[in-house]
C-alpha cells in the first residue's frame, strides 16, 4: 500500500516537475548547431529561423556551424548533448536518410538519438556548369559524358550530402560516368567551378544564381520533375532524365528523450518562425518553400526518404 503511494506520488511529481519546465522554457539562450558551412542556403535558412525564434522564446537562440562529415559532425555534437532543449540541430534530411546508409560506422544513431521536432524548407537544387565544359542543358551534358567518360568533374557539398546524392543520382539515371569531388560546403565547390577546377556542381540555388544571371556560369537544370515557379526560363532535369528530382528539406532535431511538451513548443513556434513576413521573403528569394508538419508527419517523411536515398547510396557503391 505504502509502495503503491508513493509511486503515484512520484508520477504526480514528475508531472509537475514537467510542467513548470515547459512553463519557464527557455530560461537561459538555445544553441542551434547547423550542420552547414557559412553563407549557403541551409545557414540562411538557419539564421532566420533563429532570429525569429529569437522574439518568440524570449531569449537568444545562438547560431553555431559545424559544418563537414556529411552533417555528421553537427548530429553527433546533438545527439550526445543534453536532452533539455537547449541544444538544437539545424539541418537537412541527408542526416537521416542518407548518412545512416553511407557510413558504416557512426558512434550515433540518428533514428535512436536525435527526435524530429519540424521541418523549416524545402528547395530544390540546381546543376551547374563552366562555360569551358561547352553544354547549355541536361542534353548537351549526357552527350559530352558519353563521348568522354570520366573526363568530367562534378562538385558537391560533401559525401553524404544531399548535393552528392543528388549528383549521384542523375549520374545513374543519365546512364553517364562524371568524377564526384566533395568538398565541406556549397561555398567552397562553387569558387572551384568559378576558376575552372571543376566541370559542374550541384549545388543550392542562392549560391550560384547570381552567376547565372550574369552568364559566369551555365544553368544545365534544377533537380526537379517540372520548372519551378521562381526560375521558369530554366529547365528541370526531370524534363531530359526522369527520377532525378532532390530537395534540400531543412529542419530542426532534438537529443532524444528531450520532454514531449518542449518538443511541442518547439514545433507550434517554429511553425510560427516559418510564416513571418521575413522568413516567407527570404524562402521565395532563394526558391523555397516553407514546411509545416507535426514532429511525427516528419519521422513519417523521414522514414520514407531513407528508404529513397538508400536505394541510391547502395546503387553507386559509395562508403564511408
Amino acid at each position: 500500500m505504502h509502495k503503491t503511494i508513493a509511486l503515484m506520488s512520484a508520477a504526480v511529481l514528475a508531472t509537475i516537475g514537467t510542467g513548470v519546465q515547459a512553463q519557464t522554457y527557455p530560461a537561459k539562450p538555445v544553441r542551434l548547431v547547423v550542420a552547414f558551412a557559412t553563407g549557403g542556403a541551409t545557414d540562411t535558412f538557419s539564421r532566420i529561423t533563429a532570429a525569429e525564434l529569437t522574439k518568440s522564446l524570449g531569449q537568444q537562440v545562438i547560431v553555431e556551424n559545424r559544418p563537414g562529415a556529411g552533417t555528421t559532425i553537427a548530429a553527433e555534437l546533438v545527439a550526445k548533448s543534453a536532452a533539455d532543449g537547449y541544444t538544437l540541430l539545424f539541418t537537412d534530411m541527408s542526416t537521416h536518410a542518407i548518412t545512416p546508409s553511407l557510413y558504416s560506422k557512426l558512434s550515433y544513431n540518428p533514428q535512436r538519438d536525435l527526435m524530429a521536432v519540424a521541418p523549416v524548407s524545402s528547395s530544390p537544387l540546381m546543376m551547374v556548369a563552366h562555360p569551358s565544359l561547352g553544354a547549355k542543358s541536361a542534353k548537351d551534358l549526357i552527350a559530352l559524358a558519353k563521348r568522354s567518360p570520366g573526363g568530367i568533374t562534378c562538385g558537391n557539398s560533401g559525401v553524404g550530402t544531399v548535393t552528392h546524392m543528388a549528383a549521384e543520382k542523375f549520374r545513374m539515371r543519365a546512364g553517364i560516368n562524371l568524377e564526384m569531388v566533395n568538398y565541406k560546403g556549397g561555398a567552397t565547390s562553387t569558387v572551384s567551378l568559378m576558376t575552372g577546377e571543376l566541370s559542374l556542381i550541384v549545388n543550392t540555388i542562392p549560391a550560384v544564381i547570381e552567376y547565372v544571371r550574369n552568364k559566369r556560369l551555365v544553368a544545365i537544370g534544377i533537380t526537379a520533375d517540372k520548372r519551378v515557379a521562381a526560375f521558369p526560363d530554366i529547365p528541370a532535369l526531370g524534363e531530359t532524365v526522369q527520377g532525378v528530382d532532390a530537395a534540400v528539406i531543412a529542419g530542426i532535431f532534438a537529443p532524444a528523450n528531450t520532454p514531449r511538451n518542449l518538443i511541442e513548443r518547439l514545433n507550434a513556434e517554429i511553425a510560427k518562425a516559418v510564416e513571418a513576413p521575413k522568413s516567407r521573403e527570404i524562402f521565395a528569394a532563394n526558391a523555397a518553400e516553407a514546411m509545416k508538419l507535426s514532429p511525427e508527419a516528419m519521422q513519417q517523411m523521414l522514414e520514407q526518404d531513407m528508404k529513397t536515398w538508400a536505394d541510391v547510396v547502395k546503387a553507386t557503391g559509395v562508403k564511408q
